[in-house]
């Protein structure tokens, strides 16, 4: 696994999720200036022409809207190239990790070729209805409103497979923040703090390949106790923490780890178990450690002899 490629593709994807992140913004700012900015008056000359030229006072008041529409025009276009861009950064960024991590992340790929195409499609039906307005010609925003639906579908359908690529990019690394970013994106109307969750959770993770290069293993055979307490040995080349512990084929699991953080060389470490009557007296039992490397959870399996009666 090349740690250079995962780099580029962790890099890839938090920048093209910022460019998200801003395009919420500016749409945002689009939203809130068609809302607040006031519909002119209709002059005393326009309404004088009510009573004599109807459709020369629908012109007259149409016009009045046509520099706000172009504006609104102009910057909804700025924001589908921004978008686009992202998009295509996201997309090199799945294509890279699906590469060096999982195939199963590629799924983000597709979703962001969907929402690649489903840019220019709502242009196109938002400037074939602007000059519908225009025109006065309203039997052509049945033309328009085809490619504005077929937008939204793809919106939505690439929002779905988007959102999951990030999931499964959280699950490879184990980072909650980007799993649940994931998610949230993948709810459209949600995607704005998905993208900031799953931004600041790819800045917390660091390649899988770094994690492969630590060293972390038992060092013997440990030892459970009749109070449940059990005495393993780990070494580790790097600092790390235990998260919990859990005897495998049965029940038992804690959080109650004494140390849980590891330092480079032998940690002689103590774990507390509940109840351990249900254990045999003098088998040997796996203990598997959830450990903490740099971001990424890895299990660590200690063999440890029950010994009740001592």
């Amino acid at each position: 696994m090349s740690n250079q490629s995962e780099k580029e593709g962790i890099r890839r994807l938090r920048l093209g999720l910022l460019v998200l992140i801003i395009v919420s913004l500016l749409s945002l700012v689009s939203l809130f200036r068609g809302l607040v900015t006031p519909s002119p008056s209709v002059s005393p000359n326009v309404t004088a022409l009510n009573n004599t030229n109807p459709q020369q006072l629908l012109s007259q008041i149409a016009s009045r809207e046509i520099v706000q529409i172009e504006e609104a025009l102009i910057l909804t276009s700025i924001i589908g190239v921004v978008n686009i861009i992202g998009m295509i950064v996201l997309r090199g960024g799945f294509n890279v990790l699906s590469k060096v991590v999982s195939d199963n992340i590629g799924i983000g790929s597709t979703g962001s070729i969907l929402y690649i195409i489903s840019f220019p499609l709502g242009i196109i039906g938002e400037v074939i209805l602007f000059y519908s307005f225009l025109s006065l010609n309203f039997s052509t925003i049945f033309i328009g409103l085809p490619f504005s639906f077929l937008e939204l579908i793809l919106l939505l359908i690439g929002s779905i497979l988007l959102g999951i690529g990030v999931y499964r990019v959280g699950r490879e690394y184990n980072n909650t923040l980007v799993k649940v970013g994931g998610i949230l994106i993948a709810i459209i109307i949600l995607a704005f703090i998905g993208a900031i969750l799953s931004y600041i959770g790819l800045g917390e993770v660091k390649p899988i390949s770094e994690s492969q290069n630590v060293q972390i293993y038992p060092v013997g055979q440990g030892v459970i106790r009749r109070d449940g307490s059990a005495k393993i040995v780990i070494y580790s080349s790097t600092t790390a923490t235990i998260f919990s512990a859990k005897i495998e084929g049965t029940k038992l699991f804690t959080f109650k780890v004494n140390p849980v953080n590891l330092q480079p060389g032998n940690n002689e470490i103590t774990i507390q178990f509940d109840d351990v009557s249900s254990l045999v007296e003098n088998s040997t039992y796996v203990i598997t450690l959830i450990v903490d490397v740099g971001g990424n959870s890895i299990p660590i399996n200690v063999n440890a002899i029950y010994q009740g009666s001592q």
